[in-house]
């Protein structure tokens, strides 16, 4: 499903997450079963917050145990970037990070139907004051953050505070598309969600002063991209942060979120980067690449190391997850 957008009108104006209006199709036979997801996550919304990281550990472990080519994937990239790590400490670690995978498939019930109240009691926000000072001075504010899991909570708290833009990948069934934007619709300040091809409307924005996020640290493809160390393996690296930040005049910050160790959802950002964008997208994406790697060594139970990071190599390597399978065909 592609979003709605008329480009005819003014960027202020338009509606990034598509036009919210129901649609008699979505009572279609075949969304049944998401309604009755999407009623179970409002049902959730409202358990105790330790019911839910309980039940959300518990569905996380099973995914683990059915397996399947996730969960391959996911003990591949352990492999690759913990090889300091017994095979029994990263299997540990793999369990954890299905965990915290349960937790972030119930997290939308709670983002979307908690209260104001509740989303601050279970939550602390670090670095409010720095954006402050940045946009008193005029600039815009891009902030690079990063896929950790409990990202849908990151955004609720951050709107509980602040109007931000973000880009983000549309959902391809358009029942959640409206569900979700609906209810991030609700939130206190406007959270523009705005469909991750449209670049020159986030740069709109933050050269208005406005505040921006993006997530540019998975492998985006051979294009664009620089091959430059994550976790001492060479990763395609895009440079959208610099040029971004370069294009729209704005201060970069860091973003991090996690559940931390009180569980408790931890969402901070730090201070403008000091001599960003540089000269060089190059060594801006080096250092991104190490802020990225410095966090996630701190909570790798809670990295999406669901996605390919290492997928694309550079030229003359082999893949560093297999090659697939092929069937063969019946004769």
């Amino acid at each position: 499903m592609n979003p709605e957008i008329n480009h005819d009108i003014p960027f202020e104006e338009r509606e990034y997450t598509t036009n919210y209006h129901f649609k008699l199709e979505y009572l279609h036979p075949r969304y049944w079963p998401l309604w009755s997801l999407i009623g179970l996550l409002f049902i959730i919304g409202r358990l105790p917050f330790t019911w839910v990281l309980t039940l959300g550990r518990n569905i996380g472990y099973i995914l683990m145990k059915i397996g399947g080519s996730r969960v391959k994937v996911t003990r591949r990239n352990l492999e690759l970037c913990f090889p300091e790590k017994s095979a029994e400490e990263r299997e540990k670690l793999l369990r954890k990070n299905f965990e915290a995978i349960g937790i972030a498939l119930l997290e939308p019930g709670v983002a979307w139907f908690s209260s104001r109240k509740r989303i601050e009691r279970i939550s602390h926000f670090i670095g409010w004051s720095r954006i402050l000072k940045t946009q008193d001075s005029g600039q815009g504010v891009l902030v690079n953050a990063l896929h950790m899991t409990c990202v849908e909570m990151a955004c609720r708290i951050a709107a509980e505070r602040f109007s931000f833009n973000i880009l983000y990948r549309v959902h391809d069934n358009p029942v959640y598309e409206y569900v979700s934007g609906v209810r991030r619709n609700s939130y206190r300040n406007k959270a523009r969600f705005i469909p991750r091809k449209q670049v020159k409307d986030l740069l709109f924005f933050l050269k208005k002063g406005e505040i921006g996020i993006i997530l540019p640290d998975q492998d985006m493809g051979r294009k664009r991209s620089y091959f430059l160390p994550f976790f001492g393996i060479d990763a395609a690296t895009i440079p959208s942060t610099s040029d971004f930040a370069r294009l729209s005049n704005a201060k970069v910050v860091f973003g991090t979120y996690c559940i931390d160790k009180d569980d408790k959802y931890l969402v901070e950002f730090s201070e403008p980067l000091e001599n960003f964008p540089s000269d060089d997208n190059k060594d801006d994406s080096l250092r991104l690449n190490q802020l990225t790697e410095d966090f996630v060594r701190k909570y790798p139970d809670q990295y999406l190391w669901q996605h390919r990071r290492f997928k694309t190599r550079p030229e003359g390597e082999p893949s560093l997850y297999g090659k697939k399978e092929r069937k063969k065909k019946k004769r």
